[in-house]
């Protein structure tokens, strides 16, 4: 895969601009991540953001950004840099293999599924593991919760699922239910910021909550936030709509 692909799996329906990047990890490994949008402008997920949490969500350690371009300067590159130690290349002609993110699973979710994933999370401020499972159409791709020193960055389980399931190239039409555990909350539910980004990308699915071994929440996306905020005229502003999650 080359960046020009790439970028094609960008979410930009209200700037136009797709972006992307890759993360290679110290395994070797390629971790792509795309610029995803929202209608909520300030939950977007950078591209850097996508890559960077892919790759530590996988237990692995970035060692270098790739850009196809230079980082503007919403993009704190410098704080991503700083934190994780990777380094930082510009190639626009640079082709990869991206690590293959799907998870086979066979028969049902389990509740102890979950419970694995979770000690995957990066949760150095809040000892508080949260895993997800995003269904698409081979398999489910995994996500937990990602803490960095800076707590307004990080991302939680179920966007990062999202995020890279659309980085790797899966639309609307690809993806299905979520399956959600937080072993050490009283009651799971995904929080606000979730339910925005998720009524974007899957609002037709279902949410399945596991509050433990035997209990099972079951509820539709659009129950979770019944009064989205959305709008028509945003995303008509941007003039193309690129890989639109309004209109399959």
């Amino acid at each position: 895969m080359n960046f020009k692909k790439l970028s094609t799996f960008s979410y930009v329906p209200y700037s136009g601009k797709p972006q992307a990047c890759v993360i290679q990890s110290v395994s070797g490994h390629f971790y792509p991540g795309v610029r995803i949008e929202n209608i909520s402008y300030p939950l977007t997920i950078g591209r850097i953001q996508a890559a960077v949490f892919s790759c530590i969500a996988d237990g692995e350690k970035p060692e270098t950004l790739i850009l196809p371009d230079e980082a503007d300067t919403g993009e704190l590159l410098s704080y991503w840099e700083t934190t994780f130690g990777f380094t930082t290349i510009t190639d626009a002609d640079f082709t990869f293999s991206p690590k293959n993110l799907v998870v086979k699973i066979s028969g049902n979710i389990r509740y102890d599924h979950l419970l694995e994933l979770c000690k995957k999370a990066v949760i150095p401020n809040s000892s508080f593991p949260v895993a997800a499972l995003l269904q698409v159409n081979d398999g489910f791709i995994p996500g937990v919760n990602a803490e960095t020193t800076g707590w307004e960055l990080g991302l939680c389980a179920e966007r990062i699922a999202l995020s890279r399931a659309i980085s790797a190239g899966y639309g609307p039409s690809e993806t299905g239910n979520m399956y959600i555990a937080a072993p050490m909350g009283d009651y799971v539910s995904p929080c606000g910021a979730c339910r925005q980004v998720m009524m974007e990308h899957i609002q037709s699915q279902r949410i399945h909550l596991y509050q433990n071994h035997t209990e099972l929440l079951s509820v539709g996306c659009t129950d979770l936030l019944p009064y989205h905020f959305s709008s028509d005229e945003l995303s008509k502003k941007s003039g193309k709509n690129q890989q639109s999650a309004f209109s399959e």
